[in-house]
């Protein structure tokens, strides 16, 4: 009898299908969208977590370049500091 993956370290060892990371990165379009709310016209092109966000959905875009688990920290991190609904 198979063993069926209900530990969480089988179902985060399953890589992503390339629709997953789609999904991902208009996720990660989503949060630059929310980083241009939070400084409002004011915001200057060269803001350094504007750019690093906008950096990555280029990467993947022309490249397909994906993101390490780092990355992903990184983004989670930015989100929690730059989500719509706590900056009310």
């Amino acid at each position: 009898m198979k063993p069926s993956k209900t530990r969480l370290k089988d179902v985060l060892d399953d890589k992503p299908t390339f629709q997953k990371w789609r999904e991902i990165f208009g996720k990660m379009r989503r949060l630059g969208t929310a980083i241009e709310m939070y400084f409002g016209p004011s915001m200057n092109i060269d803001q350094p977590d504007y750019r690093w966000v906008n950096d990555r959905i280029e990467y993947f875009d022309k490249k397909k370049r994906l993101l390490t688990k780092d990355e992903m920290q990184t983004a989670n991190d930015l989100w929690k500091k730059y989500h719509p609904t706590k900056n009310i």
